[in-house]
């Protein structure tokens, strides 16, 4: 087979052993839809794997597809994410449970660190967002996809401050 199906093989198995799980375990967290021996040949790259499979893996790990494909070739043409990472939180309130509660339970940690709940953003630093994708079992740019793709993510200004975003100027900079 092609190095892109080993590419794919190789972000298939990572993804599976990050999660513990063993070839056989997947066949019954499948319900034998997915066979240890077929999963095998896609990890080895000796089979190309269709989208619906693909989907279907990535249902099982709960992840978002672009997850299980390789890094190179993704992006292309499109611009590349800042640093900083705005979670939107009107939209986070409308993601399902199974996607947002890991992110949910992030934000008001943050919150709480700061004291400030009334901001209809959340900014995370580079120490959060790595925070964020242990939790998630990803890393930080792959998280910073997903958040994209799950319509959580709002691209922050240069200059922005790395922390919750205020709708009016803080009340004193001083510390108390």
């Amino acid at each position: 087979m092609d190095g892109y199906s080993r590419k794919v093989g190789a972000r298939l198995r990572s993804l599976r052993k990050q999660r513990g799980l063993t070839l056989q375990q997947v066949e019954v967290l499948s319900n034998k839809r997915l066979k240890g021996s077929l999963l095998a040949a896609y990890e080895r790259g000796d089979r190309n794997i269709s989208v619906t499979r693909l989907h279907q893996i990535a249902t099982l790990y709960s992840v978002p597809v672009n997850q299980l494909l390789p890094e190179e070739l993704e992006g292309v043409g499109e611009p590349a994410l800042p640093p900083k990472l705005a979670i939107d939180l009107t939209q986070l309130q409308g993601l399902p449970e199974r996607q947002g509660s890991i992110l949910a339970r992030h934000v008001a940690r943050l919150q709480q660190q700061r004291q400030d709940f009334n901001t209809p953003v959340v900014t995370f630093r580079a120490d959060d967002l790595e925070q964020l994708a242990a939790a998630y079992k990803t890393s930080p740019e792959m998280l910073r996809r997903s958040l994209q793709e799950w319509g959580v993510f709002r691209p922050g200004e240069a200059g922005e401050r790395p922390e919750i975003e205020r709708e009016s100027p803080p009340e004193s900079a001083e510390e108390h």
